[in-house]
């Protein structure tokens, strides 16, 4: 297709004006990006009311920053998270607080370091090469699932140093079943007060231990491995902050593994799949990212030293993010009284802070809806809060490194072997329950270059 006007992604409808908190929560059920009436984008601080209690959204980039950073301190992750979350990554670091998560985050750091960057890149791109030569050219492709076996692949071999192999068809079916079923939120995960038993609990429950049993296989398989004297990658560095050296699993260990799984496969595979769906209806793009990648090195060997060459397959990936943001929203809820952008807020109010909003803000972006990666080339760093797919702050994501690696480096290769078109032509919606996922897995062709 010729390029002959911006390309607009189509959005999903957004909550009527009318609509009370509730409302929300429920809607939140089926795809946050419903869940948020047009206020939002002009008014900072928007209070409703779910059964008595105060539900605040905050969409600006004020708003954000004093609840992410400035502010911090009057602000608790939202103990929702902890009951939805809990029976996929447990108490990991996705889900932990106060002494607990900083111990968590402590023993993961020395693994997401810029020094990790050359190794990482090279498993990076011996995953890209397995994948793209196991791509069919053939007939149609649903890129969905290939993207996420990929990063699947990847998030085993950097992160672990093992083959997926036997554990890709389990683990991928066991977060679709979750993400698109137990996993969604519902308003009484919201009003019911921790431990009140219900029958989603109990299914949750059942998930959890088919889940753990799944995850201590792949534990095994890996203390199966020869030991090695110093730490190799990040599972011998959380063995050593939470398993036991002789070579048992602790429920800690199981949960940090499951977490590091979870979100360092599903993320990278979302901003894969979006930029693909927008570069197959774009050729200006698809053609600039081609020719930008046609003489780089892109093998284990090249790949770290081609990357910060990649510019415009960067912008690419930036402008994914800002439409499509894997993480699209999170939530906290306050600490004591406090005070929002002149609003004053109770204790124990809940706040939802839906980072798609502000990514799409017109006060903030010029033609917010339209697909434009030229706007991270004339402005590589767009102000701090107006710009947050991997949030801010002390929670803010520790794998947004090894994300934005991985993403730029798999679409570089992609588009180095494939240029990329759309085999279904019907709209693809962004859903947002956990993560953003498409409404429908549309089918690409792919010819070779």
């Amino acid at each position: 297709m010729l390029d002959s006007s911006p390309l607009v992604p189509p959005m999903p409808p957004l909550l009527s004006e009318h609509a009370g908190g509730l409302r929300v929560l429920a809607t939140l059920r089926r795809n946050g990006y419903s869940a948020f009436p047009q206020r939002c984008f002009t008014q900072p601080v928007v209070i409703l009311r779910a059964l008595g209690r105060p539900l605040v959204l905050a969409a600006a980039p004020e708003s954000m920053q004093a609840i992410l950073t400035s502010d911090a301190g009057h602000y608790r992750r939202m103990r929702v998270g902890q009951r939805v979350l809990s029976p996929i990554v447990g108490r990991g670091l996705l889900v932990s607080e106060g002494d607990t998560w900083r111990r968590q985050r402590r023993a993961m750091a020395p693994a997401f370091t810029p020094r990790t960057v050359p190794v990482l890149a090279g498993h990076i791109a011996a995953c890209a090469d397995r994948g793209c030569r196991n791509l069919e050219t053939s007939g149609p492709v649903d890129l969905f699932s290939a993207m996420r076996r990929l990063a699947l692949d990847v998030a085993a071999v950097s992160m672990f140093s093992l083959e997926i192999g036997a554990f890709d068809q389990p683990l991928r079916d066991s977060v679709t079943r979750f993400m698109t079923g137990i996993g969604t939120p519902r308003p009484s995960d919201f009003l019911l007060p921790p431990g009140t038993p219900t029958l989603l609990g109990w299914r949750r429950a059942r998930f959890r231990r088919h889940w753990v049993a799944l995850i201590g296989r792949i534990i095994a398989a890996r203390h199966a491995q020869a030991p090695t004297d110093a730490p190799r990658d990040l599972f011998d560095l959380m063995q050593t902050a939470f398993g036991d050296q002789g070579g048992g699993t602790t429920s800690e260990l199981i949960d940090e593994v499951a977490t590091m799984i979870v979100a360092g496969h599903e993320t990278t595979a979302s901003v894969l799949f979006w930029s693909c769906l927008l570069l197959a209806q774009s050729t200006r793009w698809q053609n600039e990212i081609a020719q930008e990648v046609r003489d780089k090195d892109l093998t284990p060997d090249g790949a770290a030293s081609s990357l910060p060459s990649l510019h415009i397959t960067t912008a690419v990936v930036r402008e994914t993010l800002r439409l499509y943001p894997p993480a699209f929203m999170s939530g906290r809820e306050t600490v004591g009284e406090t005070d929002l952008c002149g609003h004053p807020l109770p204790d124990n109010a809940m706040v939802l802070l839906p980072f798609w909003m502000l990514h799409r803000n017109p006060a903030l972006w010029h033609a917010p809806a339209q697909f434009d990666p030229q706007r991270f080339l004339d402005r590589p760093d767009p102000p701090r809060f107006s710009f947050l797919p991997f949030g801010a702050g002390p929670h803010v994501c520790i794998g947004a490194q090894l994300a934005m690696t991985e993403a730029v480096l798999v679409l570089a290769r992609l588009l180095q072997d494939f240029t990329l078109t759309l085999a279904d032509h019907r709209p693809v919606l962004p859903v947002g329950v956990l993560s953003t996922r498409p409404s429908h897995a549309p089918a690409f062709r792919l010819r070779r270059r």
